[in-house]
Parts: structure tokens; C-alpha cells; sequence
């Protein structure tokens, strides 16, 4: 079996080091995030993982962590890549070769007992690795609607008058302005409406040009603030927001 990930014995336990797996793993978070993260999936300091203190030179010290291999397989479960399979795999035959390895006894009731309490510990941790996967993608699925509203609303074209969004909100344009305008959102340059420096950009409005002819029938062009449908979500979102607290 060719070694991805070196595997030590401490304490009578086979265990890895969490930065090798990251680092195997490729994780494109930090790496005291990830642990963190990854951590919070259940496993329990000191009997899951076990954290060492790094010396290094000319820095500060740095922590890495002990990972059982039980640990480490669930971990590397969770990363649901083609790494982190074979990284489980790889736990999985070096866990085998390592019962090998010892010889068993299987007249001694003690044994056979020892290896029924592994195979129940063993199918505990299956399903508890199960369950947080499942956990995993119920927060994905959650959060699903969300990402896609993000990604086909608020990252689209679509474009809104004053006037649209004031008859959602069941007043006029002129109203809609003026009340932007007092809230410190908007205010009015040579009869075009701009956004205060605190609004701008965030991506709420566009400019447009207007093209028109005037009564002696030459094409003029004028500017026009639209609402994106981020702004527009800013503007329900702000009123709603100002309606409750006036409410209070």
C-alpha cells in the first residue's frame, strides 16, 4: 500500500496528523477553519482528535492535531471528493493491515468478545458519519433557495422605474422619491436622482439614457435612475425595516 498520509502509533492507537490531510485533501479553506468546521460534525477533543503544540523556527507556534483513524475516515467522508475517498480508503486498508498484524486468538473469549465491541463501535461510527452527512445536506438544501435567488434575481438584468416599485409599496413616484430623499438614500442632481455615497455601489440602481425630441422636433437625451432588482429588494426591505420600528 503505497503511504499518502503518514499513520503513527501513540498511545496504543494508530492516528494521523490533521495538517497531512489537509494538506493531502487540497482544502482551499485556512486550515484552523477547517478543523474547526470539521470538529463541530460531533468528534470530541481528546478521544476523537488530540491537539499538538508545533515548534517552529523564528515563528510562533503553530497547532496540528492528532486524528484517530476513525476520525480521519469520517473527515475525510465529509469532504465529499474524489480525494477524500480515496484518503478513507486508504484509513480503511491501513486500519485492515493493521489487524492483520496481530494475531488473534479466537478460542480466547475475551478476543472474540473485544472484536464484537469494535465491529458495534465500528457500524456506530458508520451511521453517525451518515448523520452528518445528512445534516450536510439538509443545511445545502436549506440554503438552496437562497443561493438561487441570489444567482437568478438579484444577479439579473431586470431593471425598475421609480414608478413599479412605488405602486408595489401603494404610493406615488413622487412620494417613493421624497421619502428616499428624507431618509438620507437618494438625492436630486440637475433633476437626475443619485444615490448618497453610502448607497452607491452596491449595485441598487443603473443609469440609462433617455432619448426624446423636443418641440422643434430634435432628438435630445436625458439621464434615468433605474432600480436593479437588488435595489429594488433594498427599497421593500428598508420600508418593512421602517414599518415595524414605527410600530414600536
Amino acid at each position: 500500500m503505497k503511504e499518502i498520509i503518514n499513520i503513527k502509533e501513540k498511545n496504543g492507537s494508530k492516528v494521523c496528523s490533521a495538517r497531512e490531510l489537509y494538506n493531502y485533501l487540497e482544502v482551499k479553506t485556512d486550515f484552523t477553519n477547517w478543523c474547526k468546521r470539521m470538529f463541530e460534525y460531533g468528534f470530541i477533543d481528546g478521544q476523537d482528535f488530540t491537539p499538538i503544540l508545533e515548534k517552529s523556527t523564528g515563528g510562533r507556534p503553530s497547532t496540528d492535531y492528532a486524528l484517530t483513524l476513525d476520525c480521519a475516515k469520517e473527515i475525510s467522508m465529509l469532504q465529499r471528493t474524489e480525494k477524500g475517498k480515496k484518503a478513507r480508503l486508504y484509513f480503511i486498508e491501513a486500519e485492515r493491515k493493521f489487524r492483520e498484524s496481530k494475531q488473534l486468538d479466537f478460542d480466547n473469549p475475551d478476543t472474540v468478545l473485544q472484536l464484537a465491541q469494535n465491529w458495534k463501535a465500528e457500524r456506530q461510527r458508520r451511521e453517525r458519519a451518515e448523520e452528518r452527512i445528512a445534516l450536510q445536506e439538509a443545511v445545502i438544501e436549506e440554503a438552496a433557495p437562497k443561493v438561487n435567488y441570489f444567482d437568478e434575481v438579484l444577479q439579473s438584468e431586470s431593471t425598475y422605474v421609480t414608478n413599479q416599485i412605488a405602486k408595489e409599496l401603494g404610493m406615488s413616484a413622487r412620494t417613493l422619491n421624497r421619502k428616499l430623499r428624507e431618509f438620507g438614500i437618494q438625492y436630486n442632481q440637475n433633476g437626475t436622482w443619485v444615490l448618497y455615497a453610502k448607497y452607491q455601489d452596491k449595485g441598487y440602481t443603473r443609469t440609462k439614457t433617455h432619448y426624446y425630441r423636443d418641440t422643434f422636433g430634435e432628438t435630445k437625451t436625458s439621464m434615468q435612475t433605474v432600480w436593479t432588482e437588488k435595489g429594488r429588494k433594498f427599497i421593500h426591505d428598508f420600508f418593512k425595516h421602517k414599518s415595524q420600528i414605527d410600530k414600536l
